[in-house]
């Protein structure tokens, strides 16, 4: 058979087989395309939460660098409520082209499905630009609880387990219930959450001496009240010494505790069908304003310390990492979609 009838007899054959390379193909040159002309318009940048926190900080601090380096206006929009789910179904639903930035945390990305019905994504619907900052946690006490530190309220807990100690909380869907639940398994105790709409009434409660203790962010206003006393700090959960409290005890020199490090972490996330060349350059862009010395000191402000530089990849792997641990947590501590 020569050529010509060999291709005759398999033309129909060989256009079947050709056809998903060639889609293949196209939506390759597609992706490249859109790399290369991006950014082509005004970027939005979503924090799920309000103006002037922590996490609004943050984004403003970013998205001042992303303007210069993107050469397109970034403008910070804070959508929030439920729990920070609208604001992160807003970024993640929005055309997948790379305009449109995420500032996210475990709170809003990964905790609201678990306790949000208004978290109309997944968690693989988010693709992870950069690791930006990280902040421990440290437990704090009313002042007339009567313990100095960690071993002495995990005492105290065990004495009083027909009446148990209670703690405060910005809202039974959040992390820090997680965070108590996970010392009660570790140190076989219970302690009764008081779930507040946010941390303004948990902490006036706290300080009134009406809650008994908290776990609290090393991070925005709170440490303020232990620098003043209003509150006692008895340890930090961290694998190191907090800078701004470097003589308070790490909670893993307690026993029952070793190895127990917790972090609150902050990133900038967007559609997992953005484009591979604009994640790849969003998160040049971003990793190359985490390293400006400004930038940093001013995230470090906060109270947040600045990740080490990775790829997108490894953030991402990161924070799917993250998402199967709190997954698995908040089933432990029977998160139910509200």
């Amino acid at each position: 058979m020569s050529l010509t009838q060999f291709f005759k007899a398999n033309a129909s054959q060989m256009r079947k087989r050709a056809a998903p390379l060639v889609v293949l193909a196209l939506l390759a040159c597609s992706a490249v395309a859109q790399a290369q002309s991006y950014a082509n318009k005004k970027i939005s940048f979503v924090v799920p939460w309000p103006a002037g926190g922590a996490t609004d900080v943050v984004a403003r601090l970013l998205s001042n660098e992303l303007q210069t380096s993107l050469g397109q206006p970034v403008i910070v929009e804070n959508a929030v409520g439920a729990g920070g789910s609208i604001g992160t179904t807003k970024a993640l639903k929005a055309p997948a082209d790379g305009h449109t930035l995420l500032m996210s945390s475990q709170q809003d990305l990964v905790l609201s499905p678990f306790s949000y019905k208004s978290a109309n994504f997944k968690h693989e619907d988010a693709q992870t630009i950069a690791l930006v900052g990280y902040s421990s946690v440290m437990v704090v006490v009313r002042n007339s609880l009567p313990v100095q530190n960690l071993s002495e309220l995990v005492a105290l807990m065990k004495t009083n387990s027909e009446k148990p100690l209670s703690y405060c909380t910005p809202g039974a869907g959040t992390i820090y219930p997680l965070i108590v639940d996970r010392i009660n398994n570790q140190v076989h105790t219970k302690n009764l959450q008081v779930p507040y709409p946010g941390f303004g009434q948990c902490l006036t409660d706290l300080v009134g001496g009406r809650i008994d203790f908290a776990v609290l962010p090393i991070a925005g206003p709170f440490p303020d009240f232990v620098e003043s006393g209003k509150i006692r700090g008895l340890a930090v959960f961290s694998d190191k010494p907090n800078a701004r409290f470097p003589k308070m005890p790490l909670a893993n020199a307690t026993k029952g505790f070793e190895n127990m490090n917790i972090s609150l972490w902050s990133a900038v996330h967007v559609s997992s069908a953005v484009p591979a060349p604009i994640v790849e350059q969003l998160s040049k862009a971003v990793s190359a304003a985490l390293a400006k010395p400004e930038v940093r000191k001013s995230i470090e402000a906060t109270g947040a310390n600045v990740f080490e530089p990775m790829s997108a990849q490894q953030a991402h792997a990161f924070y799917l990492a993250d998402v199967k641990t709190l997954a698995a947590s908040a089933q432990s501590a029977g998160f139910v979609p509200q």
